[in-house]
């Protein structure tokens, strides 16, 4: 019942749940019922007879296995079960209020103190239903209570006296009579104002309390969008205030090193030295101002406009341009290993040059001097698989179920600089494409039984089938 009620109002809602929980009470009130008749005949010794008690209880527990079942319709549009939901509850209270009216019959009638128990179906009538349905119900117990009494009261019904609880003839007594009923009538009426009056102000504060909420999540909406409009005037500012100058400033510094404005005076290599090491400091501000700025362009529809059909070794060439200057710094030899022929993909080519730059440039700066980097490109069913396996000391086992999160940095001895968006943003613009990307380490063992090296993998499942080449591409 509970996705038939999805969509519905909020007081429809409560009305589901409390239909579920009515069913589970009425099992509670066959058990109760069974073991006051045990109580009364064993140990008050009062005559209340057996079989009809028992006939009256199974065909309760009868039509609530029937309720049980019906209950879990699913098959109704949110409208429609609104409406259900009302007649369920209507026809709930209906049964339970002629099942307790048989049962009154058969343990005294007016003489017995069960009669009180119709307070308990006004109560949920009042719970589940409208403010007038519940009056309905009100008046519905008051009726078939004044009908028992009336038709034993002049003899058309036999009633049914409990030996040894009362003295007989009472429920013939006209001031008696009179009383019970006035007093019955008092009770229920109240009841069911008091209990109406509860239910309608409980109502009314939800509504309020979800106006309320409703109120909250637009003034955070508003927020939100505010926070947007500055995140993009930051990025604007980030992009020309702090990007543009440094660029300059690199810029200047790579023509002073290149000699363009003459030798520099002094002493030449401390001078170049310390000028090396500004521009290198320089250009990774700027590669990590370009970063950010990447980061918040990273919308899958935005790559999706970017795709078109790329021919994968392209891209990958012009990667390993991109890092060889820092691999040879480090004296790091940067191996391709391409098949001579390679499919065309449908994919982003700048954004996917940006993942295997990134993971090269990583490979590259976790590699020790003189280490090695191997780039492996290979089909793998209707796709493509990227490798790049580097030779340094590995990840820990602890972080590797974090790697490919934003701005995670794993701890290490010495500092390699980086904002810890490289494999968070490989990661994005594979998913992107439709593909996997994924990370092994340790993947090698020296001849000591240490283990070492890394190798990040990713595919692209929407490589072109039918065996499209690079080199027909270039024909065309």
């Amino acid at each position: 019942m509970g996705d038939k009620c999805t969509g519905l109002l909020v007081e429809e809602l409560g009305l589901c749940r409390w239909l579920r929980q009515y069913i589970r009470l009425r099992w509670l009130a066959i058990g109760a019922v069974l073991l006051a008749t045990l109580v009364a005949r064993v140990v008050l010794d009062v005559g209340v007879p057996l079989l009809p008690v028992l006939g009256v209880t199974a065909a309760v527990a009868c039509y609530n296995v029937l309720f049980s079942v019906w209950q879990r319709r699913r098959d109704l549009d949110p409208e429609s079960a609104a409406r259900w939901c009302r007649r369920f509850a209507w026809t709930q209270v209906t049964a339970d209020l002629i099942a307790l009216t048989v049962l009154l019959h058969f343990v005294g009638g007016i003489e017995s103190p069960i009669f009180m128990f119709y307070l308990f179906d006004v109560g949920f009538a009042s719970i589940l239903l409208s403010r007038r349905d519940a009056y309905k119900v009100s008046a519905l117990a008051i009726g078939l209570f004044v009908l028992l009494v009336e038709m034993e009261f002049l003899g058309h019904l036999p009633h049914v006296h409990l030996e040894g609880f009362v003295s007989p003839g009472l429920y013939r007594e006209r001031a008696y009579v009179a009383a019970v009923v006035v007093s019955f009538i008092a009770t229920l009426t109240i009841s069911t104002l008091a209990a109406t009056t509860i239910v309608a102000e409980l109502r009314r504060r939800c509504e309020q309390q979800a106006r309320a909420r409703e109120r909250e999540l637009e003034e955070i909406s508003r927020k939100l969008a505010e926070l947007d409009r500055m995140r993009a005037f930051f990025l604007a500012l980030a992009s020309h205030d702090l990007k543009t100058p440094l660029a300059v400033v690199a810029n200047y510094l790579q023509a002073i090193l290149d000699g363009f404005v003459g030798e520099i005076g002094g002493n030449v290599e401390k001078q170049r030295h310390w000028m090396e090491r500004a521009n290198v400091r320089v250009l990774e501000l700027v590669r990590l101002i370009d970063d950010f700025l990447d980061v918040s362009q990273l919308v899958p529809e935005r790559i999706l406009a970017e795709m078109e059909r790329t021919a994968l070794s392209d891209t990958v060439q012009r990667s390993v341009e991109e890092v060889r200057a820092r691999a040879e710094r480090k004296e790091i030899t940067l191996r391709v290993e391409l098949p001579q022929q390679l499919p065309l993909v449908h994919a982003a080519p700048r954004r996917l040059q940006q993942v295997i730059t990134n993971l090269l440039d990583n490979a590259v700066k976790f590699s020790p001097r003189r280490g090695e980097v191997v780039l492996e490109v290979c089909q793998q069913g209707d796709g493509m698989r990227v490798d790049v396996v580097d030779t340094g000391p590995g990840i820990s086992t602890l972080y590797m179920p974090h790697i490919f999160e934003d701005y995670f940095r794993a701890r290490r001895k010495e500092f390699v600089p980086g904002a810890g968006i490289g494999l968070s943003t490989a990661r994005k613009i594979v998913e992107a494409h439709g593909g996997e990307i994924w990370v092994e380490s340790p993947c090698f063992e020296d001849a000591e039984g240490r283990r070492y090296g890394s190798r990040f993998s990713f595919t692209l499942q929407t490589a072109l089938p039918g065996g499209q080449r690079d080199d027909e591409d270039n024909e065309e």
